[in-house]
C-alpha cells in the first residue's frame, strides 16, 4: 500500500493478534463526526455495529469511554454562525471562529473534565469522520496559554496521549473545488501540518476503509436514486476533487491520512453507521485498528501508570 504521495503506509490492513491488556489509567474520548449525534456511536438499535459496544468488548470499561455529548441540531451552529461571518463566505475561516469553535471548546472542556478527575489518568482521542481535523484544531490552538482564549480550558498536552481517526478529511480540497469547511480545514493544516504535537509524546493513527471506487451516475432521469458509487463520486470529488478515487464511501483515501502519523487502509470497510456491519465501529472489524491503538498507547512516553482491567487475550467478542 502507497500513500498518494508515492511513500509506503507506515501500517497495512492486518489480523487481530493484540493481547495486551487495557490500561487502567487511560480513558477514550470518541468524537462525533459532521452531522452525528452521541448515540450513533452507542448504536443500540445495531449493537454489531456499536462503536462503545465494540470497546467494552475488549475490556475497556464503561466509565473510561466518554463520548462528546452531541446532538445533530448543533452542527447547525456551522451555518448560523457563518450567515454573517465575512470569512465563511470567501472560505478564509480558521476553526477558531464561531463556525466550529463551539465544537473545539467541547473537546477542550471534555479533555478538562477528565484530567480533574484523577492526577494520572490519560486521554486518548477516537475521532470519527470530520471529528479528526478538529480534534487536531482543539490540540493546536487550545493547548497554547493565549491571552483570547480564556473562555476555553487550555489543553494539558502531557495528558493526551495520542489520536485514532477514522474516515477524517484530513487533507483540504485543490483551490479550484470549494471547501466546504470554509478555509478551517486548509488553515488547521497550515498553523498545525501533519503529526503536528508527534514530538510532544502524541501518536497519531490515520484509518480510512478502501471499500469502494467512485463511479459517475449517468442519470436518465433527475428522480433516479444515486447509486452507492454515485454517492462516492459525488463525495470524493468534494473533499479531494478526483471522484474517481478509492475510498470508504464519502472520505477518498488520499484525503484521509498524514505525514508521520501511523496510516492503516482497511479493506472493505465503509465510513457510516448506515453499514453496521461493516464501519470502522464494527465489532468483527475493530481490532483491525485497535491493537494498533493498543501498541501505542503502551510505549507512548507519555504513558505513567500501566495498570491493567483485565487481560485482553482472554476477553471474547459478543
Amino acid at each position: 500500500m502507497w500513500t498518494s504521495e508515492g511513500q509506503p503506509l507506515a501500517v497495512v490492513s492486518k489480523s487481530p493478534s493484540s493481547k495486551r491488556a487495557i490500561p487502567n489509567n487511560v480513558k477514550l474520548v470518541v468524537l462525533p463526526g459532521f452531522g452525528n449525534n452521541s448515540n450513533d456511536y452507542f448504536l443500540p438499535e445495531a449493537p454489531q455495529g456499536s462503536l462503545v459496544r465494540s470497546l467494552q468488548n475488549r475490556g475497556w470499561r464503561d466509565d473510561q469511554i466518554r463520548v462528546l455529548p452531541m446532538e445533530r441540531l448543533d452542527w447547525l451552529q456551522v451555518f448560523v454562525n457563518g450567515l454573517f461571518d465575512l470569512r465563511f463566505w470567501t472560505s478564509n475561516m480558521a476553526a477558531t471562529c464561531p463556525s466550529f469553535r463551539w465544537y473545539l471548546k467541547c473537546v477542550a472542556g471534555e479533555i478538562a473534565e477528565i484530567c480533574e478527575e484523577s492526577s494520572d489518568t490519560k486521554v486518548v482521542l477516537v475521532c470519527h469522520s470530520a471529528g479528526g481535523w478538529l480534534a487536531r484544531a482543539a490540540l493546536g490552538y487550545f493547548s497554547q496559554a493565549q491571552a483570547d482564549e480564556q473562555d476555553v480550558p487550555r489543553i494539558e498536552l502531557e495528558r493526551v496521549l495520542g489520536m485514532v481517526t477514522l474516515g477524517a478529511p484530513h487533507i483540504p480540497p485543490p483551490p479550484e473545488v470549494m471547501d466546504m469547511t470554509r478555509g478551517a480545514l486548509r488553515i488547521t493544516n497550515e498553523d498545525f501540518p501533519g503529526a503536528y504535537h508527534i514530538d510532544d509524546g502524541l501518536f497519531y493513527i490515520t484509518v480510512v476503509g478502501n471499500a469502494i471506487a467512485g463511479i459517475k451516475d449517468q442519470r436518465r432521469s433527475p428522480f433516479e436514486r444515486t447509486t452507492p458509487t454515485g454517492l462516492a463520486f459525488n463525495s470524493y470529488e468534494a473533499v479531494c476533487g478526483a471522484g474517481t478515487s478509492m475510498g470508504d464511501g464519502l472520505i477518498p483515501r488520499m484525503s484521509a491520512h498524514l505525514d508521520d502519523a501511523i496510516q492503516i487502509n482497511l479493506d472493505g470497510v465503509f465510513h457510516s453507521i448506515n453499514a453496521p456491519d461493516k464501519w470502522y465501529g464494527s465489532d468483527s472489524l475493530l481490532d483491525r485498528w485497535h491493537d494498533t491503538m493498543l501498541e501505542q498507547i503502551y510505549s507512548s512516553r507519555n504513558m505513567s501508570v500501566r495498570t491493567p482491567n483485565r487481560d485482553f487475550g482472554n476477553v471474547v467478542s459478543r
